[in-house]
C-alpha cells in the first residue's frame, strides 16, 4: 500500500500469511521500543486490545483496534480522551463501513428511516465435557463480536447516536456454544432499527435494511444494493481484504496529515458501544450462563474445530 509499509508481527497466529519479509518481535516493549513503527493493529480480546493500546497510544504510537473492543462508552471515551493526549490516532477495524459510496455516507436520512439487521451463524454444540467452563457469555459475546457488530455499526453511521435501547431474548442453550439476542433501538434523528443475531439456527443469513421513504440500502449476503433519485443500483459484491486495506488506508492518511481518520476513527463507534453496552451488563446474569468472562476463554483455542473462518 503507497505511503505504507509492514514492519513485523508479534505473535502471529499460525497459518497467517506476512506480506512480505518482516521483523518477528519477541516482545511487546521491544515493539513499543521500535521508533519506526508508527501504527499497532490488535487482534486480540477486548481487554487485551484496551489495554496494549492504552500503553501504545503512551509510546506515541498509532492503534487500530479489530472490532468493538470497549464494553461501554466509559471505556471508549478513555481511549479517545488518551489518543487526543497522546496527538495519535486511534481508529477501529469496522471495514463494512467503507462499502458505503460516497452519497451514500454522507446522505442525509430521516427521522422515517427504519432498519433493520438479521444475523444467523449456526454454530454446532460442544460435545459433552468438550467445553466445561463455556457459558452463555462467552457465547453471545462471540455471536455479537462478527459480523452482528460491523452490521449495527453500519446502521449506526447511517442513522446516528441512538437515543433508546432495548434488548430482549438474550439466551443460550445447554450446550454452551449456542445463543440469541433481539432488540430495538430508537435513535436521536427519529429513525428505528430491529435486530436479530443467533448462532442456533442451521440457516445461515446476513441481512440489514435501512428504508426511508426517498432512499434504501439493502445488505445480503455479501451483495449491496442502493435506491435513490438515480433508481436502484446494484453494488460489486462486498470482499473483505478490499475493505480491510481501505481501513489502513484511512489509518496512513491520518498519521501522515495529522487529522483524525476519515471513516474509522474510534470515536464514531460510540452508538454502536450503546447498543452492545447493556448486553454486556447481561451477560453474566443470563439464566444457564456460567458468569465466565468472554476473554479468559480464547474462542479459537476452545472451539477450534467449530471456528468459522470464512469472511463477512
Amino acid at each position: 500500500m503507497d505511503g505504507a509499509e509492514f514492519r513485523g508481527a508479534l505473535q502471529q497466529s499460525p497459518g497467517t500469511g506476512l506480506p512480505g519479509p518482516a521483523a518477528e518481535y519477541l516482545s511487546w516493549e521491544q515493539l513499543l521500543r521500535d521508533s519506526t513503527v508508527q501504527l499497532v493493529s490488535f487482534c486480540a480480546p477486548g481487554s487485551t486490545q484496551r489495554r496494549l493500546a492504552r500503553q501504545a497510544l503512551e509510546a506515541g504510537k498509532a492503534v487500530l483496534l479489530e472490532g468493538i473492543a470497549t464494553h461501554s462508552t466509559a471505556e471508549l471515551d478513555q481511549l479517545v480522551a488518551l489518543s487526543e493526549q497522546a496527538g495519535q490516532p486511534a481508529g477501529a477495524m469496522l471495514p463494512l463501513r467503507y462499502c458505503l459510496p460516497p452519497d451514500v455516507w454522507h446522505g442525509r436520512w430521516r427521522s422515517s428511516a427504519t432498519a433493520t439487521v438479521t444475523v444467523s451463524r449456526y454454530r454446532p454444540p460442544a460435545p459433552p465435557g468438550q467445553c466445561p467452563q463455556c457459558g452463555t457469555a462467552e457465547a453471545l459475546s462471540r455471536l455479537v463480536t462478527r459480523p452482528g457488530t460491523h452490521y449495527l455499526d453500519l446502521v449506526c453511521q447511517l442513522l446516528g447516536p441512538s437515543a433508546d435501547v432495548h434488548v430482549e431474548g438474550l439466551q443460550g442453550p445447554a450446550g454452551g456454544t449456542g445463543g440469541r439476542v433481539a432488540g430495538v433501538v430508537r435513535f436521536a434523528s427519529g429513525g428505528v432499527l430491529s435486530f436479530s443475531l443467533t448462532c442456533e439456527s442451521p440457516t445461515r443469513l446476513e441481512r440489514v435494511a435501512v428504508l426511508d421513504v426517498d432512499q434504501s440500502l439493502i445488505i445480503e449476503d455479501g451483495r449491496l444494493v442502493t435506491d435513490g433519485a438515480d433508481g436502484p443500483v446494484d453494488r460489486p459484491a462486498l470482499r473483505l481484504p478490499e475493505l480491510r486495506t481501505e481501513v489502513y488506508r484511512d489509518m496512513t492518511e491520518a498519521i501522515r496529515t495529522g487529522r483524525p481518520p476519515h471513516r474509522c476513527r474510534l470515536s464514531r463507534t460510540r452508538a454502536v458501544t450503546t447498543i452492545l453496552e447493556p448486553m454486556h451488563r447481561q451477560f453474566a446474569t443470563v439464566p444457564g450462563g456460567s458468569g465466565q468472562s468472554a476473554e479468559a476463554i480464547p474462542p479459537e483455542d476452545t472451539h477450534r474445530q467449530y471456528v468459522d473462518r470464512r469472511p463477512l
